[in-house]
């Protein structure tokens, strides 16, 4: 447990760099910037793609008048692939525990997508904005499955990063509703 702990710190560093993207997009870049990613295309919309990255994930890029607004990595549960293509947490293995510790809250949510549950799993969506000129939104998702036997109070042990979110704050709050709520000790996160 001491090893993690002291990587845990070491990779904190590297997590709150400024370079604030996804395969070097950042929110605010030009929409003809996704014609230099390489990478299978699994479906195109008006303004939005879905890539394949290297390691199998899904990639998704939505645009809104011409400039990139929100960037998900969704982990496709390969256990070799649990390297998000932003941040040093891990798919499948960081808890919403590790990020709440690592982001010094348990940062807030869009009254209207907070936790949800499918025929299988409970969602939660957590959300930190960086403090920056973009005011970037960070969303972890992680998930549990509904059989899993745990208590209101352990379920942050056991709830698995499943997907990673960069958006922009006014396309998040057209998205999701402007209402949020926020934990007592929420602030921004110094990139």
């Amino acid at each position: 447990m001491k090893l993690f702990l002291e990587g845990a710190m070491l990779t904190a560093t590297l997590f709150f760099s400024a370079d604030i993207s996804m395969l070097g997009l950042k929110i605010g870049s030009n929409q003809n910037s996704l014609n230099k990613i390489k990478l299978k295309v699994l479906s195109k919309e008006e303004d939005m793609v879905k890539f394949q990255t290297k390691n199998g994930n899904d990639f998704s890029v939505t645009c809104d008048k011409g400039k990139v607004v929100y960037m998900e990595n969704d982990w496709q549960q390969d256990p070799k692939a649990s390297q998000p293509l932003f941040s040093d947490f891990l798919f499948g293995q960081t808890t919403l525990r590790d990020i709440r510790k690592k982001m010094g809250s348990n940062g807030f949510t869009y009254k209207d997508r907070a936790s949800f549950t499918t025929d299988k799993d409970l969602i939660e969506f957590n959300c930190f904005q960086y403090n920056s000129p973009h005011n970037e939104i960070l969303v972890t998702v992680t998930k549990i499955p509904l059989s899993s036997n745990v208590t209101e109070s352990t379920v942050a042990d056991y709830l698995k990063l499943d997907a990673i979110i960069i958006a922009d704050p006014g396309y998040c709050d057209r998205l999701w509703g402007k209402e949020k709520i926020y934990d007592k000790n929420y602030k921004k996160v110094e990139p």
